[in-house]
């Protein structure tokens, strides 16, 4: 089983994951409360045969660089396939918060990009959290001090299938009803597994501060620098993250094409779409 190690960087230890592929490198940004660690839809890169490189963002795992912005770290993006000898990527790819990351290592300041890939992700020019409430409740929930209570909790929930369909309803805009029972044992073990290995650490709140309408200005400029062809991937089930942010993604960045997902959640990679998506993403990143 592959591990994570720890790359030196002028400003600090990056953690990473690194898989070997035949196919070109992946640069995999994780959303919010996961490390480089955590599959959230990495699997679907490596299962097309790509070399992929997951990195744990400030804040998260074992990365040590502070709270670096995400235009802060991409220097250090760069540094990291310095040291792989990856010159050249196949793609930058972001999930939900980590699309940020993903854009701002596209639009320049690191390695050469080809291909820009956003899944189910926020902030756009738009800010985030969708609602007032996640935006007040957020910072304090999944903050350094309580975070470790909020998900151990979460641990214990979703051990069972109850549990866990209650934490899924949170991240759809469809009652459950109407697609928990297309869910396979398979897949449930992985949405469980998913929530097993979540944690905020002080990642969570970095994100959340470059997400207020402050910093829209900064977020539309890195958004209208990215050159490559870009894919944004949506569904409008998602629970967690509002479709209207993949709508502005595909309407700022010059040359982005909006793929809307049958997704019944925010775990897009999970489910009967999987195979669908993944030849989507291997017509995309070969064109």
């Amino acid at each position: 089983m592959v591990g994570t190690r720890l790359v030196s960087t002028s400003a600090g230890a990056v953690e990473i994951l690194h898989v070997p592929g035949d196919r070109s490198a992946v640069l995999f940004f994780p959303g919010g409360h996961c490390r480089a660690t955590t599959d959230c839809g990495r699997s679907l890169y490596a299962g097309l045969g790509h070399e992929v490189v997951s990195f744990s963002r400030p804040g998260y795992g074992g990365t040590r660089v502070g709270r670096l912005t995400a235009a802060e770290f991409t220097p250090l993006v760069g540094e990291v396939c310095e040291q792989l000898g990856i010159s050249s990527v196949a793609a930058s790819v972001g999930v939900s918060f980590g699309g940020l990351q993903a854009v701002h290592v596209a639009a320049g300041g690191g390695p050469t990009v080809q291909r820009l890939i956003l899944h189910s992700c926020a902030p756009s020019t738009k800010q985030y959290p969708d609602t007032r409430a996640e935006a007040l409740l957020g910072p304090v929930v999944f903050s350094p001090l309580l975070q470790g209570a909020v998900w151990g909790l979460v641990r214990s929930v979703v051990r069972s299938d109850a549990g866990l369909r209650m934490m899924l309803s949170q991240l759809s805009n469809l009652p459950t009803s109407q697609w928990w029972d297309q869910m396979s044992v398979a897949d449930r073990d992985e949405a469980q597994s998913l929530f097993r290995a979540m944690r905020s650490d002080s990642g969570f709140t970095n994100d959340l501060r470059q997400a207020h309408p402050r910093g829209a200005d900064a977020r539309r400029k890195a958004m209208s620098a990215v050159k490559c062809p870009t894919m944004v991937t949506a569904s409008r089930s998602d629970g967690g993250v509002s479709f209207t942010h993949a709508e502005d993604f595909a309407r700022v960045i010059p040359d982005a094409d909006l793929v809307e997902l049958s997704a019944p959640s925010h775990l897009f990679w999970i489910g009967s779409q999987k195979t669908q998506l993944m030849s989507t993403l291997h017509s995309f990143i070969q064109d």
